[in-house]
């Protein structure tokens, strides 16, 4: 066999991109550039190092190959490149100007050239950077125009999902939701060959269902789609993140914050520009386990943002301060669109606020507003929202539908797959039946704190202990040691065994002092404890024990 040509070269390194096998087309590509740096081998190369996370090169070989392809009239070519170079840069680096700059390099290169498939992708790129809602779905009706006029089906699909996860955040969720499962179908079937394009709608779908509450689509999409691994590399930190979120509504709050931390992480080498967004649901998940403190240190700088103040909110709900809680809530709600799903749970948490303060007119206002948006029956979760703020003020006023409200919130919850959710549900039924059926209302608590303890979620298991014991019954508390260690805890516990410090942690296992800090934290959680002394007894013990064991 002989030496492989240049040309054969090049369609290997092709081949291997198109496996996101990102090393042996980078290992290709770069033997092909030994017979000459073509403007098609730096493109291949670029595309290998850029999904292989070595941004700054990769930016130099596409900037390279947009020259030489400007050179020889390979408009299209060129085109593609500068739209690449513009997501680099805002994605990678966060410079609005850079990307601003290539955005206008692709425009100016199809100039006066008959239309193709590149200027529907020019037009794609254009709809994630509008602000206004009308203008990004006109963008992508439009791309998808021009992607059928010329048989581009990555265009058309990578547009479809991009005009499904407007229509979610608009409310059209029923709508949104058809265009994302005709794209995620062909990206199951292989009609999307292209890893940037296949990479899009995932993620849009994963921000869709995350932001629909959409659990279970988001799961039965991630088993179907086996083409590629769901995590490959080609997938982008974001979408570990909206994955992220979908995991915590799930209650599988372990798995969920090893996906967030492995997104912060990717996001110190790049992606910096969209960080915050795992830092607002790490904080979200610390606020649901009763981590106040270090959901604070998450949200320091970013406390801006409305994701940030319904945590805040709800952590100022918590601790009794009801004035902040309602102010944050509201400010919340007035930067979040009205017919967007996220309004309902801010809404709920703003009714938690009125009926805290005895202010049964004002949450019956908030629940008119939620009924309003559970109206057209779109959205399961803020009907069952609906139905838990509702069982909430009839209560207050001592009406007994309260318990019919409770359990239809309980169902629907449960349908969603929503345990947190289904949990809180339960507590306030047995609340409800604690006067007439107390033996009920004790097996409802029962099963919620049971649930709150697998979870992990301390101030709802609190609660719960607290219902039990005002029904006379036997309440333990939220159990020490209540879930099992993860391959990463296990690795720092050996550590602070050791008496290491958090940057000595960090050190030792080549991640950041913060990652190391996450990792003590949930250790004490876990095991019960409050200080590292303790803990590091309490490893040394393990260790003792395990010995022994063997």
């Amino acid at each position: 066999m002989g030496v492989p040509t240049a040309d054969e070269l090049l369609r290997l390194g092709r081949e291997a991109l198109g496996v996101a096998d990102w090393e042996r087309a980078r290992s290709i590509f770069e033997q092909a550039a030994a017979f000459g740096e073509s403007a098609e081998v730096l493109d291949g190369l670029g595309a290998a190092l850029q999904f292989g996370g070595e941004h700054a090169r990769a930016m130099e070989c596409k900037e390279r190959a947009f020259a030489k392809y400007e050179r020889r009239g390979l408009r299209a070519e060129a085109a593609e490149l500068a739209r690449w170079l513009a997501f680099l840069h805002v994605s990678v680096h966060g410079n609005v100007a850079a990307a601003n700059g290539w955005m206008a390099r692709a425009e100016s290169v199809l100039e006066g050239v008959e239309e193709s498939a590149a200027h529907g992708w020019l037009v794609l790129d254009r709809a994630p950077w509008s602000a206004d809602a009308s203008k990004r779905e006109q963008l992508a009706t439009a791309a998808i125009a021009i992607a059928r006029r010329h048989g581009d089906r990555d265009l058309e699909f990578d547009a479809m999902a991009l005009l499904g996860e407007a229509y979610v955040a608009a409310g059209r969720v029923t709508e949104g939701m058809r265009l994302l499962d005709q794209a995620m179908a062909a990206v199951a079937s292989g009609e999307v060959v292209g890893v940037g394009p296949v990479g899009e709608i995932y993620c849009r779908l994963l921000s869709a269902c995350e932001r629909a509450t959409d659990v279970r689509r988001a799961e039965q999409w991630l088993a179907a789609a086996t083409r590629f691994e769901a995590w490959g590399d080609f997938v982008p930190p974001t979408c570990r993140t909206h994955y992220g979120g979908i995991l915590i509504a799930l209650g599988r709050w372990e798995e969920a914050e090893r996906e967030l931390l492995a997104a912060i992480e990717t996001f110190k080498t790049g992606y910096w520009a969209s960080q915050l967004f795992a830092l607002l649901r790490l904080a979200d998940l610390r606020v649901r386990q009763g981590r106040f403190e270090e959901a604070e240190r998450l949200l320091e700088g970013i406390d801006w943002h409305a994701g940030a103040k319904r945590s805040l909110a709800r952590m100022a709900l918590a601790r009794g301060d009801l004035a902040l809680a309602g102010d944050l809530g509201r400010l919340c709600l007035e930067s979040t669109p009205p017919a967007d799903p996220d309004c309902a749970p801010v809404l709920a948490l703003l009714a938690e606020v009125q009926l805290a303060r005895g202010d049964l007119a004002a949450a019956d206002e908030t629940l008119g507003q939620l009924t309003v948006l559970a109206a057209d029956g779109t959205n399961d979760r803020t009907r069952a929202l609906a139905k838990l703020v509702g069982g909430r003020i009839r209560a207050a006023r001592g009406d007994q539908q309260a318990r019919a409200d409770f359990q239809a919130a309980l169902e629907l919850f449960s349908r969603l797959g929503l345990a947190l959710e289904a949990a809180q549900a339960r507590v306030e039924l047995a609340r409800a039946l604690a006067s007439h059926a107390p033996a009920a209302a004790v097996e409802e608590a029962r099963h919620a704190l049971e649930t709150f303890g697998r979870l992990g979620a301390t101030p709802d298991a609190d609660a719960a202990a607290a219902v039990l014991r005002e029904l006379g019954a036997p309440a333990r508390t939220f159990p020490k040691g209540y879930g099992l260690l993860t391959k990463r805890e296990t690795e720092v516990l050996s550590l602070l065994a050791e008496g290491c410090s958090n940057a000595e942690i960090a050190q030792r296992l080549y991640i950041s002092r913060r990652t190391a800090e996450h990792h003590v934290a949930s250790i004490l959680a876990k095991v019960g404890l409050r200080k590292r002394a303790e803990v590091a007894a309490y490893a040394l013990r393990e260790q003792a024990r395990k010995s022994v064991a063997r």
